[in-house]
């Protein structure tokens, strides 16, 4: 019995582990954001500018469930072509005391498995900061893996400026539209350890060392299948 209770303990530590991937930090290579401003008398785009943001994600290799990002933008980096529009919205946005957009994606939902090439989607969901106020939200996220690792990420999505206390700009005594469309686009630079990481299978079990399954049931039977000593009978009175 001591010999199968120790081989059952052995067979356990010898199991494959089912942890994910170490995890790898990735930086973005370039960040694009498009907001669509709206008004009855004019519609225009604000661009951010090449140096006006940072992102950084945070990827499982074998699991694009575990994936988590952080994202900051800075209110002063963004152009319209018009340097007075621009101006009044830094300081509707009140840019000095709250100089960036912030942005922190906690979780994802609608993609399993491993980072393999190819085109694929999900929920990325966390809080953003705009004009001091944090808000959860939750925006579907399109994105391609090339062969290389580099990745491309896509979002369309849409924020009230009210929603964060933003006062509205007028033109002509008219606000403009309380919904801002947002355009989103993130590259990453080539990465072929993602790609390596994300193909890698599992380690197979450890096999049984030879001979110890037949060992099992011998050892078992030296201890409970031994003869039994013969018991001598009382003698019988004639």
């Amino acid at each position: 019995m001591k010999s199968m209770l120790f081989l059952a303990l052995a067979s356990l530590l010898t199991l494959p582990s089912t942890a994910s991937a170490e995890p790898m930090t990735i930086e973005t290579r370039k960040l694009d954001v498009t907001f669509h401003i709206s008004h009855p008398a004019k519609e225009f785009d604000s661009f951010l500018l090449p140096d006006g943001g940072l992102g950084t994600i945070t990827i499982d290799p074998q699991a694009m469930e575990a994936t988590k990002a952080a994202f900051s933008l800075k209110v002063d980096h963004f152009n319209s072509d018009n340097t007075r529009r621009d101006s009044h919205m830094i300081e509707v946005m009140e840019g000095l005391v709250f100089p960036t957009i912030d942005w922190d994606v906690q979780s994802v939902s609608g993609a399993t498995g491993p980072w393999t090439p190819g085109v694929h989607s999900f929920k990325a969901k966390g809080p953003i900061t705009v004009h001091g106020v944090t808000k959860a939200i939750e925006v579907p996220v399109e994105f391609t893996i090339g062969g290389q690792g580099e990745i491309t990420f896509g979002a369309n999505f849409t924020v009230g400026l009210e929603d964060y206390g933003i006062e509205r700009p007028t033109l002509v005594f008219v606000p403009i539209e309380n919904e801002v469309p947002i355009i989103v686009k993130v590259d990453t630079k080539p990465n072929p350890d993602l790609v390596a990481a994300a193909a890698a299978k599992p380690e197979p079990p450890a096999s049984t060392p030879e001979g110890s399954e037949e060992a099992a049931p011998d050892a078992a039977a030296s201890e409970t299948d031994a003869p039994a000593e013969p018991v001598d009978e009382p003698a019988k009175n004639e």
